[in-house]
């Protein structure tokens, strides 16, 4: 929400190319052609969702900063899963890790990482580290 389209598919990609890398050298992922092509299918869910979140955020301008949060969390994560399952289903295999329980589990920790990155976001903003608006960044309230 408040990086550009640029930077914001900069940061998925920096941000998830380590990730799957330390996957693979430290937590040993398998190396194999199915492995890899996993990583390009998440790689590309991700950028994807990051741009699907930009266009949500842009269309809905007018809208608080809490609503245009939770619509974006919610479209992403539908655009995420939706295209990890098509490639599950194209091929990839684990069609099984899309059971409802598991995808809730995953919308509940995307959502507190969502929050925490909104505190952490205003955190920033009070010393001084952000020069954008606190206000543009929506507030968990009790």
């Amino acid at each position: 929400m408040t990086l550009s389209r640029t930077d914001a598919i900069r940061i998925t990609v920096a941000c998830g190319w380590p990730t799957r890398s330390s996957g693979t050298a430290v937590l040993e992922y398998p190396r194999t052609v199915n492995s890899f092509s996993w990583g390009l299918a998440i790689g590309a869910a991700a950028v994807l969702s990051t741009i699907v979140a930009r266009l949500i955020v842009s269309r809905l301008r007018t809208a608080r900063g809490l609503t245009r949060a939770v619509v974006a969390l919610a479209g992403t994560f539908a655009v995420y899963e939706a295209a990890l399952f098509t490639a599950a289903v194209a091929g990839l295999g684990g069609t099984g890790a899309f059971a409802a329980p598991i995808v809730t589990r995953i919308l509940v920790i995307n959502a507190a990482a969502l929050a925490g990155l909104a505190v952490l976001y205003r955190l920033g903003v009070a010393v001084g580290i952000s020069r954008r608006p606190a206000s543009r960044l929506p507030v968990a309230s009790s």
